[in-house]
């Protein structure tokens, strides 16, 4: 039993990335590497996925930084049909921006949240991930957020 033990603790020190998440990101259409730019730009049906976060959209750009000779996302703009999934909630819009070093989502026209319990729909969404929080509001005088609790 001793051996096994020993085992797992030389992956984990000899190789952290099978115990750190990845990124991914998928295009129907194609990505494009920008290396000078840093970043990648997917279009057609992209789907990007982390350990905790989903995103579906039309277009994403996703600006990256060399951290111990990985690339790491930390700008992720999304156009187009996007849908967040996130813990029990899904998030729709048609434009965002993920922050991730901050742990910032912001999303833009035709906002929704849709929960087992609720829907809320604004113009504009800020999901902070670390505190837990999000703040809908309106960016037009004649706009109203709404919410719609279900019984």
């Amino acid at each position: 039993m001793s051996n096994l033990i020993k085992i797992f603790v030389v992956i984990f020190l000899f190789f952290p990335t099978i115990s750190n998440s990845k990124d991914i990101l998928k295009a129907k259409e194609g990505i494009t590497w920008d290396s000078e730019n840093q970043e990648y730009v997917a279009t057609g049906s992209v789907e990007y996925e982390s350990s905790d976060i989903k995103i579906l959209s039309d277009y994403i750009k996703a600006k990256y930084q060399i951290e111990n000779d990985k690339e790491i996302f930390n700008e992720i703009e999304i156009k187009g049909n996007i849908q967040i999934f996130y813990n029990e909630e899904i998030y729709y819009s048609d434009y965002g921006l993920y922050l991730k070093p901050k742990n910032i989502i912001e999303l833009y026209d035709n906002v929704k949240i849709v929960s087992e319990d609720r829907i809320l729909k604004g113009d504009e969404l800020i999901i902070d991930l670390k505190n837990n929080t999000r703040t809908m509001s309106t960016s037009k005088k004649e706009s109203v957020v709404e919410v719609f609790i279900n019984e």
